[in-house]
Protein backbone atom coordinates (compact mmCIF):
# COMPACT_ATOMS: atom_id res chain seq x y z
CA UNK A 1 0.00 0.00 0.00
CA UNK A 2 1.41 3.35 -1.02
CA UNK A 3 2.89 5.00 2.08
CA UNK A 4 2.06 8.48 0.77
CA UNK A 5 -1.65 7.74 0.28
CA UNK A 6 -2.46 7.00 3.91
CA UNK A 7 -1.30 10.35 5.33
CA UNK A 8 -2.83 12.13 2.32
CA UNK A 9 -6.26 10.66 3.00
CA UNK A 10 -5.90 11.25 6.75
CA UNK A 11 -5.23 14.94 6.04
CA UNK A 12 -8.73 15.08 4.49
CA UNK A 13 -10.49 13.60 7.51
CA UNK A 14 -10.12 9.84 7.03
CA UNK A 15 -9.08 7.86 10.10
CA UNK A 16 -6.16 5.51 9.62
CA UNK A 17 -8.44 2.46 9.38
CA UNK A 18 -10.89 4.24 7.07
CA UNK A 19 -8.02 5.11 4.73
CA UNK A 20 -6.74 1.53 4.79
CA UNK A 21 -10.24 0.23 4.06
CA UNK A 22 -10.80 2.57 1.13
CA UNK A 23 -7.39 1.82 -0.40
CA UNK A 24 -7.92 -1.91 0.06
CA UNK A 25 -11.22 -1.69 -1.82
CA UNK A 26 -9.56 0.26 -4.62
CA UNK A 27 -7.19 -2.65 -5.16
CA UNK A 28 -9.72 -5.46 -4.64
CA UNK A 29 -13.42 -4.93 -5.39
CA UNK A 30 -16.14 -5.80 -4.96
CA UNK A 31 -15.22 -7.36 -1.63
CA UNK A 32 -16.91 -8.58 1.51
CA UNK A 33 -16.06 -7.22 4.93
CA UNK A 34 -14.19 -10.45 5.62
CA UNK A 35 -12.08 -9.99 2.47
CA UNK A 36 -11.40 -6.34 3.24
CA UNK A 37 -10.32 -7.29 6.74
CA UNK A 38 -7.86 -9.83 5.38
CA UNK A 39 -6.38 -7.49 2.77
CA UNK A 40 -6.16 -4.40 4.98
CA UNK A 41 -5.08 -6.04 8.24
CA UNK A 42 -8.00 -4.47 10.12
CA UNK A 43 -9.64 -6.85 12.65
CA UNK A 44 -13.02 -8.29 11.61
CA UNK A 45 -14.48 -6.97 14.85
CA UNK A 46 -13.88 -3.41 13.56
CA UNK A 47 -14.18 -3.63 9.78
CA UNK A 48 -17.98 -3.67 9.54
CA UNK A 49 -18.38 -0.51 11.60
CA UNK A 50 -15.74 1.20 9.43
CA UNK A 51 -17.50 0.12 6.22
CA UNK A 52 -20.80 1.39 7.65
CA UNK A 53 -19.26 4.83 8.34
CA UNK A 54 -17.70 5.02 4.88
CA UNK A 55 -21.00 4.00 3.30
CA UNK A 56 -22.83 6.74 5.23
CA UNK A 57 -20.45 9.38 3.81
CA UNK A 58 -20.60 7.97 0.28
CA UNK A 59 -16.99 6.79 0.23
CA UNK A 60 -18.06 3.17 -0.42
CA UNK A 61 -21.20 1.59 -1.74
CA UNK A 62 -22.91 -1.76 -1.19
CA UNK A 63 -23.51 -3.65 -4.46
CA UNK A 64 -24.60 -7.11 -3.25
CA UNK A 65 -26.51 -8.34 -0.23
CA UNK A 66 -25.85 -12.08 -0.20
CA UNK A 67 -23.11 -11.88 0.81
CA UNK A 68 -22.75 -8.12 1.28
CA UNK A 69 -20.02 -6.75 -0.99
CA UNK A 70 -18.61 -3.26 -1.24
CA UNK A 71 -17.02 -1.08 -3.92
CA UNK A 72 -15.12 2.20 -3.38
CA UNK A 73 -16.09 5.60 -4.71
CA UNK A 74 -14.00 6.07 -7.90
CA UNK A 75 -10.97 8.35 -7.34
CA UNK A 76 -12.24 11.04 -9.74
CA UNK A 77 -15.50 11.29 -7.80
CA UNK A 78 -13.59 11.19 -4.53
CA UNK A 79 -11.56 14.22 -5.63
CA UNK A 80 -14.76 16.15 -6.36
CA UNK A 81 -16.30 15.25 -2.99
CA UNK A 82 -13.16 16.20 -1.06
CA UNK A 83 -12.69 19.41 -3.04
CA UNK A 84 -16.27 20.52 -2.41
CA UNK A 85 -15.97 19.61 1.27
CA UNK A 86 -12.66 21.44 1.61
CA UNK A 87 -14.02 24.54 -0.13
CA UNK A 88 -17.13 24.58 2.05
CA UNK A 89 -15.07 24.18 5.23
CA UNK A 90 -12.65 26.88 4.11
CA UNK A 91 -15.49 29.31 3.40
CA UNK A 92 -16.96 28.58 6.84
CA UNK A 93 -13.57 29.18 8.46
CA UNK A 94 -13.12 32.48 6.60
CA UNK A 95 -16.54 33.74 7.72
CA UNK A 96 -15.88 32.69 11.31
CA UNK A 97 -12.41 34.24 11.51
CA UNK A 98 -13.69 37.56 10.17
CA UNK A 99 -15.80 37.83 13.30
CA UNK A 100 -12.86 37.24 15.63
CA UNK A 101 -11.43 40.38 17.24
CA UNK A 102 -7.67 40.52 16.83
CA UNK A 103 -4.91 43.04 17.41
CA UNK A 104 -2.55 41.30 14.97
CA UNK A 105 -0.33 43.76 13.13
CA UNK A 106 -0.12 42.84 9.44
CA UNK A 107 3.18 44.68 9.10
CA UNK A 108 5.00 42.37 11.49
CA UNK A 109 8.02 40.39 10.35
CA UNK A 110 7.22 36.69 9.94
CA UNK A 111 9.81 33.90 9.92
CA UNK A 112 9.15 31.34 7.19
CA UNK A 113 10.92 28.12 8.17
CA UNK A 114 11.77 25.42 5.63
CA UNK A 115 12.71 25.57 1.95
CA UNK A 116 9.34 24.28 0.71
CA UNK A 117 7.46 26.78 2.87
CA UNK A 118 9.60 29.57 1.42
CA UNK A 119 8.75 28.49 -2.14
CA UNK A 120 5.05 28.26 -1.25
CA UNK A 121 5.07 31.81 0.14
CA UNK A 122 6.94 33.12 -2.92
CA UNK A 123 4.43 31.44 -5.24
CA UNK A 124 1.56 32.92 -3.28
CA UNK A 125 3.05 36.41 -3.57
CA UNK A 126 3.51 36.07 -7.34
CA UNK A 127 0.04 34.59 -7.85
CA UNK A 128 -1.61 37.43 -5.93
CA UNK A 129 0.45 40.24 -7.45
CA UNK A 130 -1.63 42.78 -9.35
CA UNK A 131 0.92 45.39 -10.43
CA UNK A 132 4.55 44.36 -10.01
CA UNK A 133 6.99 41.63 -9.01
CA UNK A 134 10.64 42.59 -8.46
CA UNK A 135 12.95 39.69 -7.85
CA UNK A 136 16.58 38.83 -7.09
CA UNK A 137 16.93 35.09 -7.42
CA UNK A 138 19.08 32.08 -8.28
CA UNK A 139 18.29 29.47 -10.94
CA UNK A 140 16.84 26.72 -8.70
CA UNK A 141 14.28 29.02 -7.14
CA UNK A 142 13.54 30.73 -10.47
CA UNK A 143 12.62 27.39 -12.04
CA UNK A 144 10.16 26.69 -9.22
CA UNK A 145 8.49 30.10 -9.71
CA UNK A 146 8.74 30.14 -13.50
CA UNK A 147 5.19 29.03 -14.32
CA UNK A 148 3.68 31.48 -11.81
CA UNK A 149 5.80 34.33 -13.19
CA UNK A 150 4.60 33.53 -16.71
CA UNK A 151 0.98 33.60 -15.53
CA UNK A 152 1.55 36.89 -13.71
CA UNK A 153 3.03 38.45 -16.84
CA UNK A 154 -0.07 37.39 -18.80
CA UNK A 155 -2.15 39.28 -16.22
CA UNK A 156 -0.19 42.42 -17.03
CA UNK A 157 2.06 42.36 -13.95
CA UNK A 158 5.36 44.20 -14.43
CA UNK A 159 8.19 41.75 -13.73
CA UNK A 160 11.86 42.65 -13.28
CA UNK A 161 14.34 39.89 -12.44
CA UNK A 162 17.98 40.19 -11.36
CA UNK A 163 20.27 37.20 -11.03
CA UNK A 164 23.96 36.46 -10.69
CA UNK A 165 23.54 33.10 -12.41
CA UNK A 166 22.19 31.89 -15.72
CA UNK A 167 18.39 31.78 -16.00
CA UNK A 168 16.06 31.43 -19.00
CA UNK A 169 15.18 34.80 -20.49
CA UNK A 170 11.56 34.19 -21.41
CA UNK A 171 9.61 36.15 -18.81
CA UNK A 172 9.72 39.74 -17.63
CA UNK A 173 12.75 42.02 -17.91
CA UNK A 174 15.84 40.03 -16.95
CA UNK A 175 19.29 41.26 -15.95
CA UNK A 176 21.71 38.40 -15.32
CA UNK A 177 25.47 38.05 -14.95
CA UNK A 178 24.92 34.60 -16.48
CA UNK A 179 27.35 32.87 -14.10
CA UNK A 180 27.35 29.11 -13.63
CA UNK A 181 25.25 28.35 -10.52
CA UNK A 182 27.49 25.55 -9.25
CA UNK A 183 30.67 27.59 -9.51
CA UNK A 184 28.94 30.60 -8.00
CA UNK A 185 27.98 28.61 -4.91
CA UNK A 186 31.66 28.25 -4.06
CA UNK A 187 32.10 32.00 -3.69
CA UNK A 188 28.65 33.42 -3.00
CA UNK A 189 25.74 32.22 -0.86
CA UNK A 190 22.36 32.05 -2.57
CA UNK A 191 19.62 34.46 -1.50
CA UNK A 192 16.13 35.45 -2.49
CA UNK A 193 14.57 38.91 -2.54
CA UNK A 194 11.01 39.27 -3.76
CA UNK A 195 8.92 42.43 -3.62
CA UNK A 196 5.30 42.28 -4.77
CA UNK A 197 3.14 45.33 -5.47
CA UNK A 198 5.42 47.50 -3.26
CA UNK A 199 3.37 45.94 -0.45
CA UNK A 200 5.15 42.77 0.72
CA UNK A 201 8.66 41.36 0.68
CA UNK A 202 10.31 37.97 1.08
CA UNK A 203 14.01 38.01 1.86
CA UNK A 204 16.75 35.78 3.21
CA UNK A 205 19.30 33.09 2.50
CA UNK A 206 18.38 29.96 0.58
CA UNK A 207 19.29 26.41 1.52
CA UNK A 208 17.31 23.37 0.40
CA UNK A 209 16.79 22.28 4.01
CA UNK A 210 13.84 22.11 6.42
CA UNK A 211 15.81 24.46 8.67
CA UNK A 212 16.09 27.21 6.06
CA UNK A 213 14.60 30.45 7.35
CA UNK A 214 13.58 33.60 5.48
CA UNK A 215 11.53 36.63 6.45
CA UNK A 216 8.20 37.77 5.02
CA UNK A 217 6.82 41.18 5.83
CA UNK A 218 4.38 43.92 4.89
CA UNK A 219 6.25 46.44 7.00
CA UNK A 220 6.66 49.35 4.59
CA UNK A 221 10.16 50.28 5.78
CA UNK A 222 11.52 46.75 5.33
CA UNK A 223 9.76 46.38 1.98
CA UNK A 224 11.49 49.59 0.86
CA UNK A 225 14.88 48.26 2.04
CA UNK A 226 14.38 45.03 0.08
CA UNK A 227 13.38 46.96 -3.02
CA UNK A 228 16.38 49.29 -2.70
CA UNK A 229 18.67 46.27 -2.41
CA UNK A 230 17.38 44.95 -5.75
CA UNK A 231 17.75 48.42 -7.27
CA UNK A 232 21.35 48.57 -6.01
CA UNK A 233 22.14 45.25 -7.71
CA UNK A 234 20.61 46.57 -10.95
CA UNK A 235 22.50 49.86 -10.67
CA UNK A 236 25.85 48.11 -10.22
CA UNK A 237 24.98 45.79 -13.10
CA UNK A 238 24.29 48.78 -15.32
CA UNK A 239 27.51 50.51 -14.31
CA UNK A 240 29.59 47.39 -14.99
CA UNK A 241 28.19 46.86 -18.46
CA UNK A 242 27.44 50.53 -19.25
CA UNK A 243 23.72 49.93 -19.59
CA UNK A 244 21.24 52.76 -19.07
CA UNK A 245 19.05 51.61 -16.16
CA UNK A 246 17.17 54.83 -15.37
CA UNK A 247 13.94 53.81 -17.11
CA UNK A 248 13.76 50.42 -15.39
CA UNK A 249 14.66 51.81 -11.97
CA UNK A 250 12.30 54.75 -12.34
CA UNK A 251 9.40 52.36 -12.90
CA UNK A 252 10.41 50.42 -9.81
CA UNK A 253 10.50 53.52 -7.61
CA UNK A 254 7.18 54.19 -5.94
CA UNK A 255 5.57 56.59 -3.51
CA UNK A 256 7.98 58.13 -1.01
CA UNK A 257 10.93 56.43 -2.71
CA UNK A 258 10.05 58.19 -5.96
CA UNK A 259 9.82 61.53 -4.15
CA UNK A 260 13.26 61.00 -2.60
CA UNK A 261 14.71 60.14 -6.00
CA UNK A 262 13.27 63.38 -7.45
CA UNK A 263 14.79 65.36 -4.58
CA UNK A 264 18.21 63.76 -5.05
CA UNK A 265 18.05 64.54 -8.77
CA UNK A 266 18.09 68.28 -8.04
CA UNK A 267 21.33 70.24 -8.19
CA UNK A 268 23.01 69.63 -4.83
CA UNK A 269 26.64 69.70 -3.84
CA UNK A 270 27.58 66.43 -2.16
CA UNK A 271 29.83 66.44 0.90
CA UNK A 272 32.65 63.92 1.28
CA UNK A 273 34.82 64.17 4.35
CA UNK A 274 37.68 61.97 5.46
CA UNK A 275 38.88 62.09 9.06
CA UNK A 276 42.61 62.72 9.21
CA UNK A 277 44.77 60.80 11.60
Amino acid sequence: MNEKLLPALKSFGFTSNEAKTYLSLLQNNPATGYEVSGKSGIPRSAIYEILKRLESTGMVSCVDTNPTRYIPLPPDHLFEVLENKFTANLDTLKDSLRNVNTDLEIGDLWNIRGYDSMIDRARNMVRNAQQSVYLSIWRNEFEKLHADLKDAEKRGVDIVIFSFCEIPIDVGTVFSYNLDSHRLQDVWSSKILLVADWDSALLGGVEMLPTNKVAWTRNSAIVAIALNYIILDLTLFGQRYKIEMNTVISDMLHGEIQNLDDLLSEDHKPVIQTLKK
